[in-house]
């Protein structure tokens, strides 16, 4: 399910800054691969149990970790994140906590859709030091196609159009801007329509700050995967994808030398419509990158 509604299985971080960092957990503290995974902008890390649900049912030596990016799902001030790099700070910070208390685990770090963008940041950063073993990417977001390229650029202009009109002056951390989401924009199966609909800690309105962010992110992200050095890369597309621009983001991927693609027959949200093929996609990266 989507949401989780009980705390168990939710662990926190406390940023230097005071900011609390929630992210959900499966499987051992003493597994000998931990894979860390970055949700997309609307959404949050509950819609990961699926995949960390499988894992776990794999019974191997794989523990999962899903985390709230700053302004979404069980974190504050929800729908604002005041600037791109303290996203990217929050990541980086956590993912050195969780190598030192489990200095024998290989960390992988993960995204889904944006969430591919903001790792990518953070793994580039991280070039010069021992944390993470991988980079994966599940529908990655570097390019979405014209449709809701447009879509969300016309969500953005009327809002601000409106606010500027009336001459209203909008608190920094007023979510008001409209995220131009659909649940069919993610899955066309019913009840995970369903699911998406009646999401709470979903992210319907965004502040101006989100959205500069998430421009800084991505633009940076394009720039900064080709400063990952040798970290091996694994992307997963849905084939059914109807926001990224598959044959773009691929051929973008391919500059890098240790890249390898697969392809599942699904939409934009792969881990609802197919969570096994998912899941042992996932389970059969980290066990290649043993070998």
């Amino acid at each position: 399910m989507i949401v989780q509604t009980s705390l168990e299985g939710v662990h926190t971080f406390e940023q230097p800054d005071g900011y609390v960092t929630h992210y959900r957990l499966w499987g051992s503290e003493t597994a000998a691969d931990l894979v860390v995974m970055l949700h997309g902008g609307m959404s949050h890390a509950g819609w990961q149990a699926p995949l960390g649900d499988g894992l776990a049912r794999l019974g191997g030596d794989v523990a999962f970790a899903a985390v709230d990016l700053r302004g979404s799902g069980l974190n504050a001030v929800r729908g604002h994140i005041p600037d791109g790099q303290a996203a990217v700070r929050d990541i980086t910070l956590l993912l050195d906590s969780l190598k030192k208390a489990r200095p024998g685990t290989r960390i992988h770090l993960a995204g889904w859709c944006f969430g591919a963008q903001v790792a990518t940041v953070v793994a580039a950063g991280l070039t010069d030091a021992d944390v993470i073993a991988s980079l994966l990417m599940v529908c990655p977001g570097f390019f979405f196609n014209d449709r809701y390229s447009d879509v969300l650029d016309r969500s953005i202009d009327a809002a601000l159009e409106v606010v500027e009109e009336l001459g209203i002056t909008v608190e920094p951390t007023r979510p008001f801007i409209r995220v131009p989401l659909r649940a069919a924009d993610f899955t066309d199966r019913a009840e995970w329509l369903a699911a998406i609909e009646d999401d709470k800690l979903k992210l319907s309105h965004v502040t101006v700050g989100t959205i500069d962010s998430w421009e800084a992110i991505a633009v940076q992200s394009e720039t900064d995967y080709g400063r990952i050095g040798k970290l091996p890369v694994r992307a997963v597309f849905g084939t059914r994808d109807k926001l990224v621009d598959n044959d773009r983001v691929r051929t973008f991927l391919q500059s890098h030398p240790d890249l390898e693609t697969r392809d599942i027959d699904a939409g934009h949200a792969v881990h609802f419509e197919e969570t096994d093929a998912l899941t042992h996609l996932v389970a059969d990266f980290v066990a290649e990158l043993k070998r």
